[in-house]
């Protein structure tokens, strides 16, 4: 690996864990979801070598906030520091990388079980709101991998809808109808009633965690069983 090939990794100058400290004692009571987001978002932050910044906590003596967990991290860091009152934390979210070999064959797999998607779809064309499917949106040059639900089946596509949009996603409102081609598709689920048939890089990420954060994950995602 070369120098410039070196990973770079986001490093928050001051630390994101005091920022958070400083807004939470600024407004008097705990932070909720929404406003750590949007602290993390807009706090400064310099790109390092991985190494570097593995340096740059042994100097402060602590490790950060990681940005990809700020809430599950920042609870815990409150929970440390005996802070009221207790909220949950959530799961704890493993970075994966798209260009991982597991994560690849996950989108493969995906795109082999379609026809088991489209069986699950309404054969009228009418949409199918637990019916999700992932794909990479692009805006400008912007791009995020996002989740969408209420899909139907058109042509050997399908259309869905945005139920959530990155902040930094302007052309985009909840509740817009996108039309993906097959070959867009990166993984698609079908939560019925807690029972998730596809979603095959939720299963990878899952497999990644302990045994406890798999319960919590479990939980927030709303499956109770893997068919």
């Amino acid at each position: 690996m070369t120098a410039g090939d070196e990973q770079l990794v986001p490093v928050f100058v001051p630390a994101l864990s005091a920022v958070l400290l400083s807004a939470e004692d600024k407004k008097g009571e705990p932070l909720n979801h929404d406003e750590v987001i949007r602290i993390r978002d807009k706090a400064p932050c310099i790109m390092m070598a991985a190494a570097d910044a593995r340096k740059m906590d042994e100097s402060r003596g602590y490790r950060d906030i990681d940005p990809e967990n700020c809430w599950y991290d920042w609870q815990h860091l409150r929970r440390e520091m005996g802070r009221k009152p207790d909220l949950a934390p959530g799961p704890k979210f493993t970075q994966i990388r798209s260009a991982d070999a597991e994560y690849q064959k996950t989108i493969q797999d995906a795109r082999a079980s379609l026809d088991q998607f489209r069986g699950m779809l309404p054969v009228d064309g009418s949409p199918r709101f637990d019916a999700m499917v992932k794909s990479e949106i692009a805006e400008g040059d912007k791009r995020a991998f996002m989740w969408l639900s209420n899909t139907r089946k058109c042509g050997t596509g399908f259309v869905a809808e945005f139920f959530e949009i990155p902040q930094t996603f302007t052309k985009f409102k909840i509740g817009d109808q996108i039309e993906l081609a097959e070959s867009s598709v990166l993984d698609w689920m079908v939560n019925d009633r807690g029972e998730l048939h596809g979603g095959f890089s939720l299963r990878y990420h899952r497999s990644m965690l302990s045994a406890v954060e798999r319960d919590s994950y479990d939980e927030y995602i709303g499956v109770t069983k893997y068919a």
